[in-house]
């Protein structure tokens, strides 16, 4: 079975009512584990809080929460994290602390990333991006 860690600006599209992401979700829900990462949730809420609608927006998103596996940071992650970081720097390169922390948790889950923000996480060597 598939492994798919949902980026949030992908989630930001399933609650916003995108057909792509409807459809997305719908066609891969039996046939693969959904999850998203504590980061994800965090980008959620943040963005919940400050909505006008907020009361709607934090139901919407904790419904969602509730269909997900949500995957959190380990040391294992961190750690992996700290490595990729490092050897970015030295090339002059650098990726998002929060794309970072989701890429390496979804990666040492053994998770693929469904995101649009593709040219952010392509930086993190043998994350599988969907």
């Amino acid at each position: 079975m598939d492994k798919i860690c949902l980026d949030t600006d992908f989630l930001i599209d399933f609650l916003r009512g995108k057909e792509d992401a409807l459809f997305f979700v719908s066609r891969m829900e039996d046939r693969a584990v959904l999850a998203t990462t504590y980061v994800n949730l965090y980008e959620l809420y943040v963005g919940a809080y400050k909505s006008e609608n907020s009361p709607r927006e934090l139901t919407n998103s904790e419904a969602l929460k509730n269909r997900l596996q949500l995957l959190n940071l380990s040391e294992a992650s961190v750690k992996l994290a700290g490595q990729i970081r490092a050897e970015l720097m030295k090339k002059g390169s650098i990726v998002e602390i929060r794309d970072l922390f989701i890429g390496t948790i979804a990666l040492v889950n053994g998770f693929a990333v469904k995101t649009n923000n593709v040219k952010h996480f392509a930086k993190i060597p043998n994350l599988n991006l969907m």
